[in-house]
């Protein structure tokens, strides 16, 4: 029988886990893909037989619209659609479901934390906060509330407020989920070294313990041995991670992203084959297609070229570090990707969001932008060895 406490670490993880996840000029220029054979897969659609079993909670909520329990049922079935499938249509679903709750004079607690959570997913970080904010007013001990608000706020890179709220973990979720909230934002902010010490001694390989809590920490643990230059250790916790939660789309990416650093394209094919329906993934497909000179790559390359115009035209903003990697590895246009990657690093400061930014500057040979980073680094103390040299030594500058 799980403890209450069992249970809010579990809500809180889902939290997390959809803050976790948290995109060559002559391919995309390529002659149409045509497929070999009637048996050939163009595309699959997994969220349709989600899509379908949510039948019964759009009828209920039609016909009840005042049923708080359905229509918060409802809003984290496609909250989850989107994020499994990479696809915030979904998440805004979600969102529209929860309005008319938001708006009312008094929303109920549950209604502005959920709701907080799919704006931060679509990137609308100021309002997610301001949900956050009074939700706790409601409810200040909401472990998924302060989950969520340490997440977002880590994620800006604003890690002086996101300490304080991982702090009020200690004592309301399994001490795993305010460890692991705790050393992310520590070692992102000049204690990465001991903070990933302080997680390896932690018991992210207790199987006893809830799968989406323990994925999350082997993934904030790869992540940090990648950022200490340890390749080795954070392809095993990776990998580790994916065998706890196959599915997570951020981790396959994150995975990804370092196969690719490291020159492996040919096991990025391998991880993410059957993919292709969402983005992130299918961009991964993309650069390690290209990298090897595949006869898929032109393929890729057009779908996600198709797709990233059609998010445009619906003003989808939430993909421009992926729009920045596409523009560099694929198109091969540092100028373009210059932009986006700029534009992304406005919004949001995660280690991947860094390094597209680092590497972009770098190879439109922006000055300005290498000191801006630069800077950041010295202010922030942040540490990571795979950014390219000319910033770490220009931060180590700026921190005399």
């Amino acid at each position: 029988m799980r403890t209450p406490a069992k249970q809010r670490s579990r809500a809180a993880m889902r939290a997390l886990a959809a803050l976790l996840f948290v995109a060559g000029a002559a391919l995309a220029a390529a002659a149409p893909y045509v497929p070999q054979g009637d048996a050939t897969v163009l595309e699959r659609v997994p969220a349709r037989a989600a899509l379908e079993r949510l039948a019964s909670l759009r009828e209920t909520l039609a016909a009840h619209p005042d049923a708080l329990d359905t229509a918060l049922a409802l809003a984290q079935a496609y909250i989850a659609i989107g994020r499994e499938n990479g696809d915030p249509r979904f998440v805004a679903y979600g969102e529209a479901t929860l309005d008319s709750w938001v708006r009312q004079s008094r929303p109920p607690e549950k209604v502005l934390v959920i709701q907080a959570t799919a704006l931060q997913y679509l990137h609308r970080f100021d309002e997610s906060l301001a949900l956050l904010d009074r939700a706790l007013a409601l409810q200040p001990l909401d472990a998924q509330a302060w989950l969520t608000r340490a997440t977002l706020l880590e994620l800006r890179g604003d890690y002086a407020s996101a300490r304080p709220a991982c702090a009020r973990l200690m004592r309301a979720v399994d001490v795993l989920i305010a460890i692991t909230c705790l050393a992310s934002v520590d070692g992102r902010s000049g204690r990465l070294a001991e903070s990933y010490e302080r997680l390896r001694a932690s018991p992210a390989d207790d199987t006893r313990l809830p799968a989406d809590t323990r994925a999350w920490a082997l993934a904030v643990r790869a992540e940090m041995a990648e950022r200490l230059g340890d390749d080795a250790s954070a392809a095993f916790d990776y990998v580790a991670a994916l065998e706890t939660s196959p599915q997570d789309p951020y981790l396959r990416a994150a995975y990804a992203d370092l196969l690719l650093r490291t020159g492996r394209p040919d096991e990025v094919l391998t991880l993410l084959a059957g993919n292709e329906a969402q983005d992130p993934l299918l961009l991964r497909l993309a650069i390690a297609g290209v990298r090897l000179g595949s006869r898929e790559a032109a393929h890729w390359t057009q779908t996600y070229h198709e797709r990233l115009r059609a998010a445009e035209r619906d003003h989808d903003n939430t993909h421009l570090r992926e729009q920045a990697m596409y523009l560099l590895d694929v198109r091969g246009d540092p100028n373009a990707a210059l932009e986006s990657a700029r534009r992304n690093w406005a919004v949001q400061r995660e280690p991947a969001d860094l390094r597209i930014y680092a590497r972009a500057a770098l190879s439109a040979h922006s000055d300005a932008d290498g000191a801006l980073l630069a800077h950041w680094l010295a202010a922030t103390r942040y540490e990571d060895r795979t950014l390219p040299a000319i910033l770490e030594c220009a931060a180590r500058r700026g921190s005399r």
